[in-house]
């Protein structure tokens, strides 16, 4: 019987690179203070209110979202990886639990 433990998704490649750290699941900005250096983004989708939290997340893990989107412009722009379209991300990977996002092959693993 496999481990449901694994965490293994995939989505869309929004911006190259491979990062780890603690998922961060945020709803909205009441949850930005959340947010610590080094967590990974897990959002429904990000626009330009959320820019400053890639100054500081290590990786962006979306449900919605293309490589035209906020969330892959601005990852791309702050050099972080970002895996978009990933359905039910929220839900399947737990807040503060460590996971590693590959944004070139668009996989979130833990």
């Amino acid at each position: 019987m496999p481990d449901s433990s694994v965490i293994d998704l995939a989505g869309t490649p929004g911006s190259p690179g491979q990062a780890a750290g603690p998922a961060r699941v945020v709803h909205g900005p009441d949850d930005f203070a959340r947010v610590r250096p080094g967590d990974v983004l897990v959002c429904r989708f990000t626009e330009p209110t959320w820019t400053a939290l890639f100054g500081v997340v290590s990786a962006v893990v979306t449900e919605t979202g293309g490589v035209l989107s906020h969330a892959a412009i601005v990852a791309r722009e702050h050099g972080i990886p970002a895996v978009l379209a990933v359905p039910g991300a929220m839900a399947a990977l737990p807040d503060g639990v460590t996971i590693t996002v590959d944004g070139g092959a668009g996989r979130v693993t833990g």
